[in-house]
């Protein structure tokens, strides 16, 4: 019981060591921005189907996907460019 105030004291003296001061450093954090995209660029691609097995279907076939790639590329891109450019 003799050494309880001399245990408290020794708690309180610890307690008040001086810390240095250290300053905040400042930090700089890039923040991309979400874009939306239009529900009209995000719409599915056209698949196109076979009707039948002859020369000029494989044809038809082979057009028509080509112009349905070509659309759905178009769309990526104008998705693409819905972003701000990033300037480093």
């Amino acid at each position: 019981m003799r050494n309880l105030p001399l245990i408290g004291l020794v708690l309180l003296l610890a307690a008040c060591q001086t810390c240095p001061v250290v300053p905040p450093k400042v930090v700089h954090v890039t923040v991309e921005k979400i874009v939306p995209v239009p529900a009209e660029l995000a719409a599915p691609c056209d698949a196109v189907a076979k009707r039948d097995n002859s020369m000029g279907e494989a044809v038809r076939l082979a057009n028509a996907r080509a112009a349905a790639l070509e659309e759905c590329s178009g769309r990526m891109d104008r998705i693409r460019n819905l972003a701000p450019a990033v300037q480093p």
